[in-house]
């Protein structure tokens, strides 16, 4: 199961790779800089597990690569503008995934710093507040980009508002559902199979002697 998770993980990797070099072999640049910046995005947990020794499930790994070559794919083969409601899809599936790494990073907070207490109430608020304002800010960039290189990022003032309409489900989904599996199992346990204690421990040391530098 693991090994097939993986597989297809690297399968949606390599696929990006391919389509940023069909673009640069066929002089459509346009999507290249955002195939680039994917595919880095996609090395982060790998990055993140050699560096800070910070352990992503391979099923969140997946989640994460899948996010990225949707998006990848749909701005080369033009599905955003061909396949109704693709865009809500991509929308959906990025706005979950800030969420659960929102998710992730809010709750090491609760259990790591002494001085703070989050109640999973207002966890759930947070995590939803968290993925609409990086929903807004994604939206004025492409407005930005917009209004700078006269693209159609953004089609519609409807459109627009569906996009965060989507998004808020997105992260509410993912806040609900990690409340819900708090519930029924303990904070440290969650906390523990990402190896934080360890990533913790690593940013410490790093810190240190980065200060011993100065």
């Amino acid at each position: 199961m693991r090994k097939g998770l993986r597989f297809a993980s690297r399968t949606m990797q390599l696929g990006m790779v391919a389509l940023a070099i069909t673009g640069v072999v066929a002089g459509e640049l346009t999507y290249v800089p955002a195939a680039l910046i994917a595919i880095f995005m996609s090395e982060l947990p790998s990055i993140l597990r050699r560096d800070l020794k910070v352990v992503l499930p391979i099923e969140l790994n997946l989640w994460i690569v899948a996010a990225l070559f949707i998006h990848v794919l749909g701005s080369f083969s033009g599905f955003y503008d061909n396949i109704p409601g693709w865009d809500h899809l991509t929308h959906a599936m990025s706005a979950s995934l800030i969420a659960a790494l929102g998710f992730i990073l809010v709750a090491s907070i609760d259990k790591y710093a002494e001085s703070i207490y989050i109640p999973r109430m207002f966890l759930v608020l947070l995590i939803i507040m968290i993925t609409m304002a990086v929903g807004v800010i994604w939206e004025i960039t492409e407005y930005l980009i917009d209004s700078a290189t006269g693209s159609h990022l953004q089609y519609s003032l409807d459109d627009t508002m569906r996009d965060l309409l989507f998004d808020t489900i997105g992260g509410t989904v993912v806040a609900f559902g990690g409340a819900y599996y708090l519930s029924h199992t303990t904070l440290d346990h969650f906390i523990e199979g990402f190896q934080m204690s360890v990533a913790k421990d690593r940013v410490s040391l790093i810190i240190e002697r980065r200060k011993g530098r100065i």
